[in-house]
Formats: structure tokens, C-alpha cells, sequence
């Protein structure tokens, strides 16, 4: 029996490593064991529940104000006892957060085997998005199987000197998840139940206009750039009267307060607290289209063909540009006003933004990484 470690800590991960360990469970020969960081565990437990996943160990690392330096060392710490206690076959890790460097990191110092979901990502600038481009790249180094979702992540992979025979593309396993959500929120029980609880949070005529959702809480952009974000955004919300904009605010004091100062009170913007992950698709499904500083949301967007301006400099995700439904704009006000109105043009005259197939993957990602697997593991 080869043991197989997942480890995962944001919603995000959670998300994305949940098919593959679905397919794992179903190998008689493999000994899956989830493991928790427990750093976003409210955010967690609703993916947990989507999902039906079971937590075998959880690390218990959320504090009150905790840094990058706080997660570093405490996610060492309690790692190091897990993997003497455990032994296993192979860690997977996935995407970017610290938790999955870290993690990586502690299995090679116990020189366990890793394999990478989503990997080769890469914006090429080292800050951007801060801390995840740097800790893409530190994985990547200690990886010995990398489940590049795309050619251009194995191309970036393989100019970085990683042996082709280490890379597989797969596609992304968001794509997986994302499809089995989707089939949910085609059920009428699971609609009327989402509509219902999302309803406390809007107007009682809300979906009477079209709505524009939003994320935005990328690090890199704390301070003026945010701020000055934020009146872009208050200003498309002047000029397009027509349409509600709908803001999911982060909890972070950095985005929760200029948000307050420069949002609230404007007639068509509405500010709803973290939504868990079923209501944020929901109304995903029901927008018109997006506005995010998120790398995800690039990706998922695809599944309810919803065009997405990226307020970004950089992004690692340029298939979605390439393929014609994502555009980056950076915080440059200009930038945002022509593609905001590129997009609504289009959508006007009936256009197709989304003319390519899905760039990120066809839902059978966790599959082909579950393959790979037990090929390298002689199972």
C-alpha cells in the first residue's frame, strides 16, 4: 500500500486538489491522507462540504495577525512531526501559497517525494502576485512530478531546465471541480436554497438589472494603487448606472477599509462580506461579466463563458488573454475604460468572446494526474 500525503491550507487549494483526491480514494492500492493547515478553516469547511472530503490531520496554524514569517515557521514545525509520523509515498502540493512552499520544502528535507498540481505558472515578475510567483518557483525546484496545466506552463518548466520527462501536462483540476459545481447549481433544490441565503445580503429587486462582480484583494496592491483602484471602479459604477456592481469584500483591514471609505454609499455598488464558495459561484453564473485582480477567476470564468478584466500588470494566466475573453488592464484607468467597454460592445452585439475551447482544461485533469501517479509509484 503506497500512502500518499495532500496537503492544502486556503480555500482555493482545497478547491482544486478535491477531484484529484476524489480519484485517489478510488485506487484500492493508495492510502490517501488530507491534510489541513487549518489556517482558513471556516473557508474550508464549506469546501469540505461541497466536496465530502474528511480532514485526516489538521496542523491548527491560524493566529490572530499572523504574518508570512508566523506561517513559514509554524508550518515547518508541525510538518516535520507529520512526516516522521507518516512516511508517506509522495506529497502533493498545489498552486502557490506559502502553505504548498513550505510544505514542499519540509517533504525534501525529509526527501519524500512531491508532486506539484498546477504547476509552471508564471508571471516573471517576482512580486507580482506577491508572495506567489517566488514560491511557484522554489516548488518547482524541489518537485519531482510537475502537473503542468497547460503547454505554457511545461515551456515555461522546461526553459527553467526541469527534464520533460518530469513535466505532464494535464490540464487544471479547477476545471474538474468547477463542472461538478456547476451540475449542482442545475438542481432546483440547490438553486432555491443558494438564492435563499444569498437574499439576506440584496435588495429585494437586485437581479431586476444585470450585475458586475468583483474581486479585488490582491497584496502587491495595498496602499495608493488600491485606493486608486477603488475610484476606477466607483467611476464605471457613475457611468454605467444601468448595471449593479457587486463586491464581495475581503476581511483584510488593507481592503475592507479603503473600500469603505470610497465605496460605500455609491447608488449601484452593493458590499457583501466573503461569500463561501457555492453562493460566489452562483452569482458568477448569474453576472454579466467580471472585474478581478484573481488568478483563479481567470480560469473558472470559462465554465459560464463570463469575459473578465484583469486588473493586473502582469498575469500568469495568458491563455486567457490569448483566447479572447480575459483582459488585462493593470490599475491604469484608461486601460480599464477601453476593455470595459470593448466587453460591453461585444456582449451588446452578440458577440462570442469565447471562440477557442477551455485553454484550462476539459475536467479530467485529476484523472490523468492520478495516472501519472501510480505510474511513477509502480502501483
Amino acid at each position: 500500500m503506497k500512502k500518499i500525503l495532500v496537503i492544502f491550507g486556503t480555500r482555493p487549494e482545497a478547491i482544486k486538489l478535491a477531484p484529484v483526491i476524489y480519484q485517489l480514494k478510488k485506487e484500492k492500492k493508495i492510502k490517501t491522507i488530507v491534510c489541513s493547515t487549518g489556517q482558513h478553516r471556516e473557508m474550508l469547511k464549506q469546501v469540505l462540504d461541497i466536496f465530502k472530503l474528511k480532514i485526516d490531520h489538521d496542523l491548527d496554524l491560524m493566529k490572530p495577525n499572523q504574518d508570512l514569517y508566523d506561517i513559514t515557521v509554524h508550518s515547518t514545525a508541525k510538518l516535520k512531526k507529520v512526516l516522521k509520523d507518516l512516511s508517506p509515498h509522495l506529497m502533493l502540493v498545489q498552486g502557490d501559497t506559502t502553505t504548498a512552499f513550505v510544505s514542499a520544502l519540509s517533504a525534501f528535507y525529509s526527501k519524500i517525494k512531491i508532486g506539484h498540481v498546477e504547476a509552471g505558472l508564471r508571471s516573471y515578475n517576482i512580486y507580482s502576485p506577491y508572495p506567489e510567483e517566488a514560491n511557484r518557483r522554489f516548488i518547482s525546484v524541489l518537485t519531482d512530478l510537475h502537473f503542468a496545466p497547460t503547454q505554457d506552463a511545461r515551456q515555461n518548466l522546461l526553459s527553467e531546465g526541469i527534464p520533460d520527462k518530469k513535466i505532464f501536462v494535464t490540464g487544471n483540476t479547477v476545471i474538474d471541480a468547477l463542472l461538478q459545481v456547476k451540475k449542482m447549481l442545475e438542481v432546483k433544490s440547490n438553486i432555491e436554497k443558494i438564492s435563499k441565503s444569498i437574499g439576506k445580503y440584496l435588495p429585494a429587486n437586485f437581479f431586476q438589472k444585470e450585475s458586475i462582480l468583483i474581486t479585488m484583494h490582491r497584496r502587491e496592491k495595498f496602499g495608493d494603487e488600491f485606493r486608486n483602484v477603488l475610484m476606477t471602479l466607483k467611476k464605471a459604477a457613475a457611468g454605467y448606472p444601468q448595471y449593479n456592481f457587486i463586491y464581495p469584500v475581503h476581511l483584510n483591514p488593507n481592503v475592507k477599509q479603503p473600500v469603505k471609505e470610497i465605496l460605500e454609499g455609491t447608488d449601484n455598488f452593493l458590499l457583501l462580506p466573503p461569500l463561501d464558495y457555492m453562493r460566489f459561484i452562483f452569482l458568477m453564473s448569474k453576472c454579466r461579466f467580471i472585474i478581478t485582480d484573481s488568478g483563479g477567476v481567470q480560469e473558472e470564468c470559462y465554465v459560464f463563458k463570463k469575459p473578465v478584466i484583469v486588473m493586473r500588470d502582469v498575469t500568469e494566466r495568458n491563455e486567457a488573454v490569448r483566447a479572447g475573453y480575459a483582459f488585462l488592464t493593470g490599475s491604469n484607468a484608461m486601460k480599464f475604460k477601453t476593455a470595459f467597454s470593448k466587453i460591453e460592445n461585444a456582449l451588446n452585439k452578440g458577440e462570442n468572446l469565447f471562440k477557442t475551447k477551455n485553454p484550462f482544461g476539459d475536467g479530467r485533469a485529476s484523472r490523468r494526474i492520478v495516472d501519472v501517479i501510480k505510474k511513477s509509484l509502480s502501483i
